[in-house]
């Protein structure tokens, strides 16, 4: 009984580790267009990021009723979430900000055991930015205290 037991929460895991469900910590990015950038500038580098970050740029990606909601651990009511398209391999949403109108349009999918992300920001006038984001999977990411200007301190393990 007990190797049923086992077995059944190794697959249990192993199934989990191949959709997009559960947490989710950015790892590297790269720009791929800056509006703002100077003319030196070098675009389509990949900068690692610290994983022990103060502010990671974490997600919740859990099932419900709907299909699939994610939850930005990073932002509060500020930014609002809209899940545009998704199934157990990716998940496109756009996250708008209340203060300067910008939509940040996300298109995440699995590739091996990390989930890639293109993202491109829009504005008013037009494309403001466009880059690449790699996230690993976590165990847990937890907001770790109150909003700041970078946004919510969050803890991942």
């Amino acid at each position: 009984m007990k190797r049923l037991l086992v077995l059944a929460l190794l697959l249990a895991g192993t199934a989990h580790a191949q959709t997009i469900e559960g947490f989710w910590q950015d790892s590297a990015r790269r720009i791929l267009f800056d509006r703002a950038a100077s003319a030196s500038y070098e675009y389509g580098r990949w900068t690692l990021l610290d994983p022990q970050q103060t502010y990671p740029s974490a997600k919740q990606i859990r099932k419900s009723g709907k299909g699939f909601e994610l939850i930005d651990l990073l932002y509060d009511d500020e930014e609002g979430i809209k899940v545009v398209r998704a199934d157990d391999n990716s998940i496109e949403f756009i996250r708008t900000s209340t203060f300067t109108g910008c939509s940040m349009h996300h298109k995440c999918a699995l590739e091996a055991s990390q989930l890639l992300c293109s993202l491109e920001n829009v504005c008013r006038d037009g494309v403001d930015w466009r880059g690449e984001e790699r996230y690993v999977r976590r165990a847990n990411c937890e907001r770790d205290g109150r909003r700041q200007a970078q946004g919510i301190p969050v803890k991942c393990r």
